[in-house]
């Protein structure tokens, strides 16, 4: 997904699990002359123009538009085109264009492919068009194009690489590896990359070639750049790939240029020295580290005074703690941000540390010092150190242990506290984007405890926002969950709760307050809404499958998905197995959570438009339900070697997909009603786009493929539908 957690301003929020880095001082408004790290060698040419072809030329293997090999080693080298050069009149009036107007005027307006074209045209052209193609290079392993664009690669490139990514794109294994062998093959062409970006991808358990080459890549460009502003990888491992970040963090040529950094442990600030244009920062700190105060009038803590984005964290997740310990120049002097991201848990902690992995005992220094701590969540802890009528954008992962016991109400008493400064301060006008986020809980929650102790307080603060247009909310709730049958409560009582849960929230932003009957501007000001985990957030679900909100749909199409679901993953012959019903939950979770936690759509660090229709998507591991439910010794029919990506219309998780873009189709149009501005929706993973006046998916089918639903042909001719039960929602 694409809501993130550690922003970049101006640019685009990065994932929670994300780490970017980089330099907000190349930014558009530059000079020229600071964007040219070194001259280029004519004598050693050869090898930028195959880094350049590389890059350009093989991310469409898959298209039949794309070059192939024969056309890319058929172009000629640079040194010829330079020793051409030399026969040019010495009037023509490409020499005498002068190189800002090449860069600003015309480059911008020119796509991947032609920056390859134009610079084997003349060597006037050469450098600046080279410096283009290479300045950005973002990376998404077998990335999925939005639907319009099919498997056109070409296309989607030249119409949206340059143009809304701003960047030169890289899509498979192999061309990587190509862009990787030509700036290790001429040190000053790595110096042209300013930005690189690797993002999310997945890699099968057998292969370790990913994780190493990730690894390869920081120790080279530790090694060689000079030059970098922005820096990002999404680890395969995520642990070992952090340090790797932090150590390469600690490279002084890697330092000089950047603009962000990922601190872990104080001395990593300001050793060997503070990036000159440093304006983002990340610090997930040791507890202990936050004995002393951090005094913003002395070096090396002045920097925070600079920052345009802050992000708080710890090891234990006590994010306002680090709040806590900014010591302000002055009573009346508060940060001025432009983003905050906070990750705060209430959470009594134990000796050991048996949550997210960790096997940890904790000393009793440490110890001590977590006694110590308000581990509460608290508003003035941000207030009272945050302009927050400054702040653009609010990231809050936050989340109260002990309100689930009917323990502690830190939680309401938060996001109150919250709303009542908004509305004292005409709600936030500058506040922009807002997302909420928990922490995953093994507790679940009932209803009306999800709805008084989360969904009320939090969307109180939500509707006084004057200015709001994106608004993202994830409860991070693991899919299991969704598992429950201890109530006793017939399905359709439990789909009127979920019906009511869900207006419950949505329809207090009908209202301002109580006293008065205006609307929240939320209604007609918010253009993008993401809701992660909406099904297992909002819907509470016991396993009468039929009957549920998880299956209304009465196509022929949803009544063959769950056919070809009993088929390939139900026994009837097991009698310890689950009956059919619990197996459908537990493929259909299966695949919402795949939908919820894997997905992420690739929007550029650079970000010039938030539609979903101009981005790549990563879809998580393919062939999910044959790699959770089939074994290597049960013979499946899963056509793993003619469909390894899983992109097939016909692959399982595809077809299971639609099934829930099918259920999903009346709480689209109840949510599309409620916000009539509402341009992006992205619901349990699932992208939506506004296209002549309808909310569709860009990255999944909407329809059956036709060879799947043929068998059925004739009773859809006849207008005949399945027969029931269903479930339903809002009547329909």
């Amino acid at each position: 997904m694409i809501t993130q957690q550690n922003y970049v301003i101006p640019d685009t929020p990065a994932s929670s699990s994300n780490y970017h880095c980089g330099n907000v001082g190349s930014s558009s408004n530059s000079s020229s002359a600071q964007l040219i790290p070194t001259s280029i060698n004519p004598s050693n040419s050869t090898s930028i123009v195959s880094a350049s072809t590389s890059i350009n030329s093989a991310y469409s293997t898959a298209n039949k538009n794309s070059y192939s090999t024969t056309q890319i080693s058929s172009i000629p080298s640079t040194s010829s085109i330079i020793a051409h050069s030399r026969y040019q009149p010495s009037n023509a009036l490409v020499s005498k264009l002068p190189v800002d107007l090449i860069e600003h005027e015309i480059l911008p307006y020119v796509d991947q492919f032609d920056l390859v074209n134009l610079s084997l045209t003349c060597s006037a052209l050469y450098l600046p068009a080279i410096k283009k193609l290479y300045r950005r290079v973002t990376v998404v392993l077998d990335a999925e194009l939005p639907l319009v664009y099919d498997i056109d690669h070409r296309r989607y490139i030249s119409e949206n690489g340059m143009t809304y990514m701003d960047s030169a794109l890289i899509f498979t294994f192999g061309n990587l590896l190509k862009f990787i062998e030509s700036i290790q093959s001429n040190v000053e062409l790595v110096q042209l990359v300013k930005y690189f970006v690797f993002d999310k991808c997945h890699q099968d358990e057998q292969e370790t070639s990913l994780t190493a080459l990730q690894s390869n890549i920081l120790e080279f460009f530790a090694a060689k750049s000079q030059h970098l502003n922005f820096f990002h990888i999404s680890f395969v491992e995520y642990l070992s790939g952090i340090k790797q970040l932090t150590d390469f963090l600690k490279h002084e040529n890697i330092r000089q240029n950047m603009f962000k950094l990922v601190v872990t442990s104080l001395d990593e600030l300001y050793t060997p020295n503070i990036p000159r244009c440093l304006t983002n920062l990340f610090l997930m700190m040791n507890e202990l580290e936050l004995k002393e105060p951090f005094d913003l009038s002395e070096y090396p803590y002045d920097v925070f005074n600079s920052l345009f984005t802050l992000t708080c964290s710890t090891s234990r997740h006590l994010g306002l703690e680090v709040l806590q310990n900014l010591k302000l120049c002055s009573p009346s002097m508060k940060l001025k941000l432009k983003g905050l991201t906070v990750f705060h848990r209430h959470k009594e902690i134990t000796n050991a540390v048996e949550e997210e992995g960790e096997d940890e005992e904790i000393s009793e220094d440490l110890d001590a010092k977590l006694q110590e701590i308000d581990k509460k969540l608290s508003f003035t802890a941000i207030e009272s150190k945050i302009d927050l009528k400054y702040l653009s954008h609010l990231y809050l992962k936050v989340d109260c242990n002990e309100h689930r016991h009917n323990m502690c109400n830190c939680y309401e008493s938060f996001f109150n506290d919250f709303a009542k400064f908004s509305l004292a301060n005409d709600g936030l006008p500058n506040l922009i984007n807002f997302e909420a986020e928990s922490f995953p809980n093994l507790d679940w929650l009932r209803p009306h405890q999800q709805l008084e102790n989360i969904l009320t307080p939090l969307g109180g603060f939500i509707k006084t926002l004057g200015n709001l247009s994106r608004l993202t909310i994830d409860f991070s709730t693991p899919g299991f969950k969704m598992f429950d049958n201890n109530l006793g409560l017939s399905t359709m009582l439990l789909n009127k709760l979920n019906e009511h849960l869900m207006e419950a929230f949505f329809l207090c932003f009908f209202t301002v307050d109580n006293t008065s009957n205006c609307k929240s501007p939320l209604l007609n000001n918010l253009r993008t809404l993401q809701l992660p985990d909406f099904f297992t957030s909002f819907i509470y679900y016991k396993p009468d499958f039929m009957e549920s909100l998880l299956h209304t749909c009465k196509c022929w199409g949803c009544q063959l998905v769950l056919e070809k679901l009993k088929d390939e993953f139900f026994d009837e012959q097991d009698e310890n197995g689950l009956d059919i019903e619990s197996t459908y939950y537990m493929l259909v979770g299966y695949i919402l959570g795949k939908l919820q936690a894997d997905r992420e759509v690739c929007i550029p660090i650079k970000e010039k438009t938030f539609n979903y229709s101009k981005y790549p998507i990563y879809k998580g591991q393919p062939h999910t339900l044959h790699q959770g439910f089939h074994s290597v010794a049960s013979p499946c029919n899963c056509n793993l070697e003619q469909d390894p990506l899983g992109v097939s219309k016909m692959n399982i998780d595809n077809l299971v997909t639609t099934y829930i873009v099918h259920q999903l189709a009346p709480i689209i149009e109840y949510l599309s009603v409620l916000f009539v501005r509402l341009d992006n929706l992205m619901i349990h993973g699932i992208y939506y786009e506004r296209k002549n006046g309808e909310l569709v998916p860009n990255f999944d089918e909407m329809d059956y493929p036709e060879e799947f639903i043929q068998v059925k042909q004739d009773e859809i001719n006849g207008g005949i539908r399945p027969e029931g039960p269903f479930g339903n929602f809002r009547g329909v």
